[in-house]
């Protein structure tokens, strides 16, 4: 067996707050080593379950947050920027029986859930043929194009309700509850480790019973930007429709180009395009 794993931060139990998602920060040290252990539990139940092989993509950040000696043998780790698919690169190499996503969030316009944003804050909205997705749900239309079901997620309460409508078979741990945009109750990082690895072990066992999402027909991608100046330098772009100040809209052929043009959107727009006031970026 051979498992995908995407893992990113904001969902992992305990973390609230940006002080706990970024190096030089004053929590930081205790948000990287908490979801490294929620990541090394849920490998630890996926070899049990018989995984010879769990690739693994840090999804956060400067995606070098993951302690990768931490990690199982027969992990291999994807990390730091850029490439290509963002948070699921490695999923198209080779098959997979299943895809695990530890640590995920609510979309930027979702009314609740911890930090909630979709890949970068200069996004405000990402829709896919008309309806607004996070990146769960983008990601999931990703694995599915590789037909690899997603068996379990985790993060907070808003956002597994969002799940829920999306993945009725996949399993799902709450690790806390969202009081705000910055405020959580949440689990201690030890009890949300064992009942991630209780959940992985269940989606696991009925891997073959998950189907992976359905792939809609046509692939008509919208980002509205934070910042009016991004619209504008990409309206330069032949291939590049704007229609509104803020959003631009592409039209693709599959998932992976949805992705490839996220991916190239979000880490031009957080290392390319100097906002007023900060001179080169």
């Amino acid at each position: 067996m051979r498992i995908f794993l995407s893992a990113d931060i904001e969902g992992v139990a305990g973390i609230a707050h940006l002080p706990s998602t970024g190096p030089g920060r004053f929590d930081y040290e205790s948000g990287r080593r908490w979801m490294t252990q929620e990541v090394a539990a849920a490998c630890r139940a996926a070899i049990e379950a018989g995984a010879q092989e769990i690739i693994i993509t840090d999804g956060h950040g400067t995606a070098h947050n993951l302690l990768f000696d931490e990690l199982p043998d027969c992990a291999r780790l994807v990390r730091s920027w850029p490439r290509a698919l963002v948070q699921m690169e490695g999923i198209q190499d080779g098959t997979y029986d299943a895809a695990i996503f530890i640590g995920h969030h609510s979309n930027a316009t979702s009314r609740g859930g911890i930090l909630s944003h979709t890949f970068v804050g200069a996004f405000r909205d990402v829709r896919l043929n008309g309806v607004s997705h996070s990146e769960t749900t983008l990601n999931a239309l990703l694995a599915a194009h590789f037909k690899v079901p997603l068996v379990f997620t985790s993060g907070d309460d808003a956002y597994i309700e969002h799940c829920r409508q999306y993945f009725p078979q996949t399993e799902m741990v709450v690790t806390k509850k969202a009081l705000g945009l910055t405020a959580i109750d949440s689990l201690k990082p030890a009890v949300a480790q064992r009942l991630i690895a209780e959940g992985v072990a269940k989606g696991l066992a009925k891997r073959h019973e998950i189907k992976p999402l359905s792939l809609p027909s046509n692939f008509e991608l919208e980002i509205d930007f934070t910042d009016r100046s991004q619209p504008e330098m990409w309206e330069w772009l032949p291939w590049c429709e704007r229609t509104g100040s803020h959003t631009i809209r592409w039209i693709l052929s599959d998932m992976v180009e949805v992705m490839r043009v996220i991916g190239f959107s979000s880490f031009y727009q957080s290392h390319g395009i100097p906002r007023y006031g900060e001179g080169k970026p």
